[in-house]
């Protein structure tokens, strides 16, 4: 929810100064440009641990292995 928090008060900061400057499309434009940005790097950086339990992917940190590889099966 901090992200959540922090992503409204980025927009609601950015929002009107935007629309003014560069218009209804063009700023909509920009925050669908940033929702695929950050989509992309979700998906990149954040590991997929569907059907993998806590241990295991708690043992994979133990070894030292990277986060993209937590959990990656033996």
């Amino acid at each position: 929810t901090a992200t959540n928090w922090i992503a409204n008060m980025i927009v609601g900061a950015t929002f009107l100064t935007m629309l003014n400057t560069l218009g209804n499309a063009n700023t909509f434009w920009v925050y669908a440009a940033l929702n695929v940005l950050f989509i992309l790097l979700t998906l990149w950086l954040v590991p997929e641990t569907k059907h993998v339990s806590l241990e295991h992917i708690e043992r994979n940190l133990m070894k030292g292995r990277k986060l993209r590889e937590i959990g990656a099966h033996d």
